[in-house]
């Protein structure tokens, strides 16, 4: 349990940090050629991530004690 939680830790601060490793990941392997995500997918995705590392500590780290 204490691994699955540094997994979701690990994994939103890395989407904080360099959110365009997600879209390279999930999309761009499909793109032809240099492509790039668009700025509001990066906010977008900075902003889930830090919502989602925020309620993982609030909800999900006393359940682990």
């Amino acid at each position: 349990m204490i691994f699955f939680a540094f997994i979701i830790i690990a994994v939103a601060i890395v989407n904080i940090i360099y959110p365009s490793f997600g879209w390279h990941l999930r999309y761009g392997w499909m793109v032809k050629g240099d492509s790039e995500p668009s700025d509001a997918y990066l906010i977008m995705s900075r902003n889930s991530s830090v919502i989602v590392l925020i309620v993982f500590l609030i909800v999900g780290i006393p359940f682990l004690f």
